[in-house]
């Protein structure tokens, strides 16, 4: 046996390797209000030696990815379709004003002025001013009309479904703005998380690296002094060479993830930034995934809350909403033609209405008018009845999925959180073992074979316990992602 100084020597610097049980992310705003928060995130990408969290990260990507502000630009598009449509409505005036002289003979002058009034029901009002002046007298009159539909044109007319849609699209713009940021955070969560994990488990390697490290090179020491065996020196030598691998590999992939996260990276002028290297990702802080999940499961099982969140499920009714102004038109175009008419006329009147009743006139009429075989109406008919069903059939899909998809990624979810407790526990006994044998090492009693058999066994343990640490927050974060619940302000 050798001397416990010796064995005290090997054994002073041995980490107890042991994995937090405190969730990996946790505490951070999303959607609209992480913009609340102003921060100095600049500093944090470039800072040498400095934690980034995900927050900071987050509040970056919101303020100046460019998909971002290509989604924000949905929204003023659809408003500026809206006013175009509302346009179909606008009065229109018309002036004109012509006049012919020959030397100090004047010939004519004249000027009229027409008003159109649109009605939103169909039809509309029409008025005309005439007045003409020639050298044999002078004459103007003044003439108003008015047409309301009342079949074809009455309930739904071209004008109106447009202006329907262009609303309905203003309602589309917030929902396909919704599923970017949806979308977006839970990328640039996945790639922070994916950081996260290389990064804590390049720090595990690296702590029994540093362990083999100086252990082989106290064993070394202890064989060229002819007290060490070639086995326990050669042993612990092939144990360091694979935690160098394990280590470089680590390292590697550390790296790799901190050029992808850079991918979604921009400064306020639209460059891309990169992290530097020694920024590095941090747990802190970051215990929002559990509470999120069990908010965003207790909401969509109160039937009191009708809010659709999923953008994807928003977008479908209100496709079959637009779909359904569309059938509407169709349906209506099949009608016929049927127009109340009034007219009103009053001759002598040069720009105003004379209180004698005399020469005035009115009149009332009634116009008719209908295609025979109306083809090209049915044929619109029935291309618009199948898209509107087509529109309810994918409304319906979607909704039965909803309800099966959530329900089984909320039971991922579980599953994964349970996998990552039970194997935690394994990786906490694990370390128990591994503590046995150290203080057995101790007390100068030490098989180096064991020692190193468990602290490898522990060291896979606790990796794998990352693993199952990371796929059960990236589980609840497609279970959020899922449902829409990332895109809430």
């Amino acid at each position: 046996m050798r001397p416990r100084s010796l064995c005290k020597s090997l054994i002073s610097s041995c980490m107890v390797l042991s994995l937090s049980a405190a969730p990996l992310f946790g505490g951070v705003v999303l959607g609209g209000e992480i913009k609340q928060t102003e921060i100095d995130s600049s500093k944090q990408l470039t800072a040498a030696n400095s934690a980034l969290p995900f927050s900071d990260v987050l509040y970056w990507v919101m303020k100046n990815h460019p998909v971002l502000k290509q989604a924000n630009n949905y929204l003023p598009i659809a408003k500026a379709e809206l006013l175009v449509s509302r346009g179909a409505f606008d009065p229109s005036v018309s002036i004109y004003r012509s006049n012919k002289n020959e030397g100090s003979n004047k010939f004519y002058r004249n000027q009229n002025l027409d008003v159109y009034l649109p009605n939103y029901f169909g039809g509309g009002i029409s008025i005309s001013n005439p007045f003409n002046k020639t050298q044999v007298g002078e004459a103007g009159s003044l003439s108003l009309g008015a047409e309301l539909p009342l079949l074809k044109g009455l309930i739904t007319d071209y004008r109106r479904t447009a202006l329907g849609k262009a609303k309905i699209n203003v309602k589309m713009s917030l929902a396909e703005r919704d599923q970017w940021i949806n979308n977006l955070v839970s990328e640039v969560f996945t790639e922070y998380a994916q950081w996260l994990l290389a990064h804590e488990s390049a720090e595990q390697i690296e702590g029994v690296l540093r362990l083999a490290t100086e252990r082989q090179r106290g064993l070394r020491k202890l064989y060229e002094s002819g007290a060490g065996t070639s086995v326990d020196t050669l042993e612990t030598f092939v144990q360091w060479q694979q935690y160098k691998a394990k280590y470089d590999l680590a390292i590697w992939k550390k790296e790799k993830q901190r050029l992808m996260l850079s991918m979604y990276l921009w400064d306020e002028s639209g460059v891309p930034i990169e992290p530097m290297n020694t920024v590095y990702p941090t747990s802190a802080g970051l215990a929002w995934i559990d509470s999120m999940v069990s908010e965003a499961a207790s909401y969509i099982n109160n039937p009191q809350n009708t809010e659709i969140l999923q953008p994807a499920l928003r977008m479908s009714l209100l496709k079959v909403a637009s779909q359904q102004l569309e059938f509407n038109l169709a349906k209506n175009q099949m009608l016929p033609s049927l127009n109340l008419q009034y007219g009103y006329y009053q001759p002598d009147a040069a720009w105003r209405i004379s209180p004698s009743t005399a020469t005035q006139s009115t009149g009332f009429g009634l116009g008719f008018q209908s295609s025979l075989f109306l083809k090209q109406q049915r044929g619109q008919y029935r291309q618009m009845q199948l898209a509107l069903e087509n529109a309810k059939l994918e409304v319906d899909n979607k909704q039965r999925n909803y309800s099966v998809k959530s329900s089984a990624l909320l039971q991922e979810f579980q599953v994964q959180k349970s996998q990552f407790d039970q194997w935690l526990g394994v990786s906490e006994n694990q370390r128990k073992l591994y503590d046995m044998e150290a203080r057995r090492l101790e007390a100068g009693d030490v098989n180096f074979f064991v020692l190193n058999t468990r602290e490898m066994r522990l060291l896979d343990l606790n990796l794998l316990a990352l693993e199952y640490k990371f796929q059960y927050q990236l589980s609840g974060i497609s279970y959020l992602h899922y449902l829409g619940w990332l895109s809430r302000n």
